[in-house]
């Protein structure tokens, strides 16, 4: 009989004791999932909402301080909805967060986590894991050529084509040449004698990097000088004039032949 209550004893001790280790081993923050593995990684598409349930069990102490809550750092991670704060926490209450992840433009693995530190437990974290395929390069090409000469007081019309982005080609005038031409939308106006310069760019998104910047330059020259034009034509003379004129010819031929037949015309 002594050895049947000595076994019991015993028995009774190891399942105590080892009640009162997993007690130990539940006390904590309790994640529904420790970590989280995206998949996707495209540069640029975003995950599925993916959640976690956090609860606190004792038995020590019967509440949880939680002094501070550190999300991720990444912007890869986005917290899209998150119901644990700060504060006093009961056991057993859950709350809850959730996460998506965006591929970032840089290829390769991507980790971070989602901290709580109390007094009594210290960090206890979530962990969150995705990679990416990288972004894809783009470039810029002009595609019209300037005028040659370029005159001051003319314009341009400048023209590129970009990478798969969908992003516009932006244009601006380099500022080393400000005052030598100006750009409205693609119309590159010339202001003065110098060398214009104009600057292209695309912009980037998710799943395209930025285009390297792309620059045209040419020579805008002096305007030409006006032309004088034709002299105007000496006017005709009018009929009646042209008859005077004709009369005044005749009478002078007339004098001159007198003369040199020796006579004088009657009446001199």
């Amino acid at each position: 009989m002594k050895i049947f209550i000595s076994w019991i004893t015993k028995s009774l001790l190891v399942l105590m004791a080892t009640l009162g280790l997993q007690a130990v081993q539940a006390q904590g923050l309790n994640f529904s999932r420790g970590s989280i593995d995206f998949d996707n990684t495209v540069a640029g598409s975003v995950s599925p909402e993916e959640t976690v349930t956090v609860q606190f069990f004792g038995p020590i102490p019967p509440l949880l301080n939680v002094n501070s809550i550190t999300p991720p750092a990444n912007p890869a991670f986005t917290v899209v909805n998150n119901s644990c704060l700060e504060g006093l926490y009961p056991q057993f209450e859950p709350c809850t967060i959730t996460f998506t992840f965006t591929a970032p433009a840089m290829a390769g693995p991507v980790s971070d986590t989602f901290s709580f530190e109390s007094t009594e437990l210290g960090v206890e974290s979530i962990i969150l894991r995705g990679s990416s395929d990288g972004a894809t390069p783009q470039t810029i090409a002009f595609t019209s050529t300037p005028p040659d000469p370029a005159p001051v007081g003319g314009s341009y019309n400048i023209a590129a084509t970009g990478g798969e982005s969908g992003e516009p080609v932006v244009f601006s005038i380099d500022a080393s040449a400000a005052e030598i031409c100006s750009v409205t939308n693609s119309t590159v106006s010339f202001l003065s004698v110098g060398t214009c310069m104009v600057n292209a760019n695309q912009a980037g998104n998710g799943a395209y990097f930025a285009a390297p910047q792309e620059q045209q330059s040419f020579a805008v020259t002096a305007a030409p000088t006006a032309n004088p034009g034709t002299p105007e034509p000496v006017p005709a003379l009018g009929t009646w004039a042209a008859m005077l004129l004709s009369a005044l010819l005749a009478g002078a031929m007339a004098v001159l032949q007198l003369r040199r037949k020796g006579r004088r015309p009657s009446g001199s």
